[in-house]
């Protein structure tokens, strides 16, 4: 006979805890092992009812994967920053770079496209940037997550010539 903490009243209840969680945002299995964990179910109890929440469907890391990667990406987001972030929810490197490229493909993602829009929102089109603004577009871009060459695309190279072109 099991002990009463990996018995099946454990099992039921570290199921339970895992769909309270799974009901405030969808996670990971890894953001639930953590969880589970924290709350001190042994881990027998913990694999068990990950296997249950699986089985039921509510826990699948590819859909999770690619359901965040296409929301980031629509939301500004460029890959590099994606990638972090599905990396931070405990996905592999390479379960992040099949979410990526499938949530590319579902969103129609163009790099070029959202990096240029993430400045027309910040006001960074309109007009020829000077050096300092140049720096702050530059930034802003590498900080969402996008590339140097898509920086470069888009903002060229600052003046190397603080004073302007020859008059």
């Amino acid at each position: 006979m099991l002990p009463e903490e990996e018995g099946p009243e454990a099992v039921q209840r570290a199921t339970d805890a895992g769909l309270k969680l799974l009901g405030i945002r969808a996670r990971t299995r890894q953001e639930l092992l953590q969880a589970l964990e924290k709350k001190g179910f042994a881990p027998s109890v913990r694999d068990a009812a990950l296997a249950r929440l699986e089985g039921w469907g509510y826990l699948d890391d590819t859909r999770f994967g690619e359901e965040r990667a296409a929301s980031l990406l629509r939301s500004g987001k460029g890959p590099a920053s994606v990638l972090q972030k599905l990396q931070s929810h405990g996905l592999s490197e390479d379960a992040a770079k099949g979410a990526l490229a499938s949530a590319t493909d579902a969103v129609d993602f163009d790099a070029t496209a959202a990096a240029r829009a993430v400045l027309e929102k910040r006001g960074l089109t309109a007009r020829p940037l000077d050096e300092k603004a140049w720096a702050r577009a530059a930034r802003l871009l590498s900080g969402r997550g996008f590339s140097e060459d898509v920086i470069q695309q888009l903002l060229g190279e600052p003046s190397l010539d603080p004073s302007g072109p020859d008059e």
